[in-house]
């Protein structure tokens, strides 16, 4: 025989059912969702990391550029001071509007320096490189590269020992600092770069 079954029981077996599958639903989708904000948080924290140390690298590349464009004019700025206060002192001995207007690109060494442009080769100033994508030369240094004949990643891929200390000399830059920020192998790069365009 078929037995009659209490409809109420039915329903409550269904709603009890029903209950278990609603929690398990709404558990799982909290876990899930707290997982994921824990995970996308440990991201964001290691990308802002990230983010801040190259920042930090920036600001110190940036730092190093600006004071070797103003190191130069501290110089100029120190001799010019020193003269004046020469000049206060010995009131003969006053300072003529040449010694003034001297150029800063003369070398105060007791020997002349010049750069030997057979090994580097001429430059093209029509059609100058912008040799500012080279870490360490700013604008300041890309014009004083310029006065001295500098004008092509070329140039730059020759040079050695003796053109660097030159080139140092008379652009008044710090010594040692061409070949620690690798000017030929970024130049070198740089033209690879150029040629697969």
């Amino acid at each position: 025989m078929i037995e009659t079954i209490d409809i109420q029981t039915l329903w409550s077996a269904y709603g009890g059912i029903f209950l278990l599958m609603l929690s398990t639903f709404i558990l799982g989708y909290g876990l899930a969702t707290w997982f994921s904000k824990i995970k996308t948080t440990t991201a964001m924290k290691v990308q802002k990391e990230e983010i801040e140390s190259l920042h930090n690298i920036q600001n110190i590349k940036d730092i190093e550029t600006i004071f070797t464009e103003i190191k130069p004019k501290i110089i100029d700025i120190v001799k010019e001071t020193q003269k004046q206060t020469a000049a206060i002192k010995a009131p003969e001995a006053k300072m003529t509007v040449a010694e003034k207007a001297k150029s800063t690109y003369v070398s105060y060494s007791k020997k002349a320096v010049v750069l030997n442009m057979d090994t580097i080769g001429l430059g093209n100033p029509d059609i100058p490189d912008d040799l500012t994508k080279i870490d360490g030369i700013g604008p300041y240094i890309e014009e004083r590269l310029n006065i001295i004949g500098i004008y092509n990643f070329e140039q730059i891929c020759k040079l050695n020992i003796s053109d660097i200390r030159v080139i140092t000399e008379l652009i008044e830059f710090f010594p040692g600092r061409i070949e620690r920020d690798n000017w030929v192998g970024q130049a070198k790069s740089l033209m690879i770069y150029r040629s697969k365009l």
